[in-house]
């Protein structure tokens, strides 16, 4: 392997380096919707399974041994969505109901490439509210896997119980596997084509 003697080819490895490490670190698309991020559909893989991983993993590493993991996910998030996290998730865990005094709520969930995060919610031996950041490493097509947990060691307030969204799906669950985001689709107002005749 060559040495790197040259103190402005060094430069420039050790900027493009920073400026990948910059690039990593950005949420390119987010459930719920974040101003200036892309928009995830919460439906469409890998995002059902990177929640169900995310909470899972939150739940071995900041819950009490065999307690049931009680789960809440953001509001308006739809009804099959909610099965299918149930579903993934499997035995040990139910999701929240509007009588449940305390559950893990996944605040947020980001998607960049390889790396997901999601926020929960969740509350201490003690009783006190907190933030912590489940961070997975994947790829689409493959199962992203949490890595690491970090806590965020400032009360937040109490979760509210979000009840699944019922009722006409207006985002499409049969989106590519291929794309997270949700594809724009025609509400009828938009002004048509002029067809121009040659």
């Amino acid at each position: 392997m060559q040495r790197i003697t040259s103190p402005l080819l060094l430069a420039a490895v050790l900027a493009s380096s920073f400026m990948m490490a910059l690039a990593g670190c950005t949420a390119g698309a987010t459930y719920p919707p974040t101003s200036g991020k892309t928009i995830l559909s919460p439906s469409t893989p890998p995002c059902p399974q990177v929640m169900a991983n995310g909470l899972r993993y939150a739940q071995l590493r900041l819950a009490t041994p065999g307690e049931i993991l009680v789960f809440n996910l953001p509001p308006q998030t739809p009804q099959f969505v909610w099965d299918d996290v149930a579903t993934k998730l499997g035995d040990g865990s139910r999701a929240m109901t509007e009588s449940d005094k305390v559950g893990t709520t996944l605040q947020q969930l980001r998607l960049n490439g390889s790396h997901a995060e999601v926020d929960v919610i969740y509350v201490t031996s003690d009783g006190v509210w907190q933030m912590a950041t489940v961070h997975l490493e994947g790829a689409f097509g493959a199962e992203y896997r949490p890595s690491f947990v970090q806590r965020w060691l400032i009360p937040v307030e109490k979760p509210v119980f979000n009840p699944p969204r019922t009722g006409i799906l207006i985002e499409a669950p049969e989106a590519p596997v291929a794309s997270p985001i949700i594809p724009k689709t025609q509400t009828g107002d938009e002004p048509k084509a002029s067809s121009s005749g040659h």
